[in-house]
């Protein structure tokens, strides 16, 4: 994947050491005349791993992207989009995420129908592609050789980040903040020395752009930091504290600005701020939740966290195989490159994926999601894929290319039915399922003057058909826990049903609960989602 001596520190490296300067002059002036062939202009390997890396997330999420279900939020914009234009920004905007709405109000003013909520997620997985192509060009300009650049890339549209990003139609907008992000490192770092001021500015406005849309994948451009490891190799660590440390202020200034935009815009009235943001008032109770819940989310790639514990060992199994992983590869750089090198390495791999997480520290919530790890993810993948090098190369640099690139092929093979299981069977099925209920119930009503009482009967977690589930994404529910997502879905449902008919909302009276209806007391329908225990088991394996 990267250059580096096989034998010891005192080898001749076969990276050239630059100076700083040297780092950010012009590209068109290379130092030798020879070139790799994967840089030669008229190579077209390059393009074609890049048609890969696009297709990939598309093909791989296809059957969950056609699938007819909607997720959760999914619902209420669909609605509020054309019936109450502006709500959605506004909701967005009282949680600091004014583009996000914007981006929301946009796409889902364009769509008609639960059907139609199929183009939005084609939305996230083309963003995903475009994701994983910037990743692989920055890996590329950081010197990274293309088989470790596709393969870092390519798992970055695989990871369980990713795959709630392509199930759900209103997470399409979170490729676009990761690629606001990554655009403001290679901004940052790669512009000639000419420009650098301006660079760097421009890097604050994008990561500012990308907080205005999710705070959480802003921190993508860390991503950056931790890939140029290779590129400063043999740097004394102060020189290259001080360089991570410009990058890092880049990234929070950027975060600052945002909050800043937007307490300005609370203070002049333009949005109301919600409730629900507010300080952790615990740092170290946060940062023991985090070590505990998100941070071993992060490190398993292909195992999924469960609420029961259904997945416990395997769990734990891949989240000590990454650790060993990681530590390996961190003695290995300590002890091939020398102190300052492995200095570095530690130091970046003990504080990156802390910063990578810090848009969810600063919050008091603690609820773990895979939608708010995926650039703690992303930093985490960069180290499992520069340990992994490191590791191959001890034997030496042509009998470790055939341990290294049969691993990726590997790890590759064994991820991309993970994604596309996950994604279609503990999201598009369940949700699906879930829709079929109300649909059934909706056939049996006649709309009239008088309101039709129903009573909403909710799911246990015992009725899940779905063996695993965890939080709000993987293998849940929307009805559960949530009154209003049933009125939500039930009057998109009767809009199809009856799309003549007006004032469809007033037609029915509509009572959520947990128990059977009170004796005594006559509804005209009854939908009772119980019944999705008959579905029988979703998850195999």
């Amino acid at each position: 994947m990267i250059d580096h001596p096989q034998s010891s520190v005192a080898s001749a490296p076969p990276y050239q050491i630059l100076s700083e300067a040297e780092l950010q002059a012009p590209r068109s002036a290379p130092k030798s005349p020879a070139r790799p062939w994967w840089k030669s202009p008229s190579s077209a390997w390059p393009w074609l791993i890049a048609l890969v890396l696009f297709a990939l997330p598309v093909t791989t999420y296809w059957d969950t992207t056609f699938h007819r279900f909607g997720l959760r939020d999914d619902y209420s914009n669909l609605r509020e989009a054309r019936e109450e234009p502006g709500k959605i920004v506004e909701f967005t905007a009282s949680h600091a995420r004014p583009l996000y709405g914007l981006l929301l109000q946009h796409s889902f003013e364009r769509i008609d129908s639960i059907q139609e909520l199929e183009w939005l997620r084609l939305a996230g997985t083309v963003g995903l592609g475009l994701v994983a192509i910037a990743l692989f060009g920055l890996l590329c300009q950081l010197g990274w050789e293309p088989a470790g650049a596709a393969f870092t890339a390519a798992m970055i549209s695989l990871v369980p980040s990713a795959q709630v990003i392509a199930s759900w139609a209103t997470a399409w907008p979170y490729s676009v903040a990761t690629i606001l992000s990554l655009g403001g490192f290679a901004l940052a770092g790669l512009v000639g020395e000419r420009w650098k001021k301006l660079g760097r500015m421009g890097a604050v406005l994008l990561v500012a752009a990308s907080a205005l849309t999710y705070q959480p994948n802003s921190l993508f451009y860390l991503i950056g930091i931790a890939a140029s490891l290779p590129l400063r190799r043999g740097r004394a660590l102060g020189l290259n504290l001080s360089w991570a440390g410009m990058h890092l202020a880049i990234v929070f200034s950027g975060l600052a600005l945002a909050f800043l935009a937007m307490k300005g815009l609370y203070a002049m009235g333009v949005f109301d701020p919600s409730d629900r943001v507010a300080f952790e008032h615990d740092p170290f109770g946060k940062l023991w939740w985090f070590l505990r819940e998100p941070f071993p989310n992060a490190l398993n790639l292909f195992v999924l966290n469960d609420d029961e514990g259904a997945t416990w060992r395997a769990y734990l199994a891949g989240a000590g195989m990454a650790g060993l992983l990681l530590a390996a590869g961190t003695s290995v750089e300590w002890r091939e490159r020398g102190r300052h090198s492995g200095g570095f390495w530690l130091i970046l791999l003990a504080a990156l994926p802390v910063a990578a997480y810090s848009a969810n520290f600063v919050a008091a919530e603690r609820f773990a999601t895979y939608r708010t790890i995926f650039a703690l993810t992303g930093v985490l993948l960069i180290f499992f894929a520069l340990s992994w090098n490191n590791l191959c190369g001890l034997a030496g640099r042509r009998r470790g290319r055939w341990v290294e690139l049969p691993g990726y092929a590997a790890m590759l093979t064994l991820a991309i039915p993970i994604a596309q299981t996950h994604a279609h069977t503990l999201i598009a099925v369940p949700q699906n399922e879930e829709l079929q209920v109300l649909e059934h119930a909706a056939n049996r009503v006649a709309l009239r003057d008088r309101p039709l009482r129903i009573y909403f009967m909710q799911a246990k977690p015992a009725d899940n058909p779905a063996e695993i589930s965890y939080n709000d994404e993987f293998g849940s529910l929307s009805t559960s826990g949530a009154d209003w997502i049933s009125n939500e879905m039930f009057k998109h449902i009767l809009r199809e049903h009856f799309p003549g008919a007006s004032d469809r909302q007033r037609r029915y009276e509509m009572r959520v609960g947990l128990e059977p209806p009170p004796k005594g007391e006559k509804f005209d329908l009854v939908i009772d989602m119980r019944q999705l225990r008959g579905f029988g088991s979703l998850y195999a394996g």
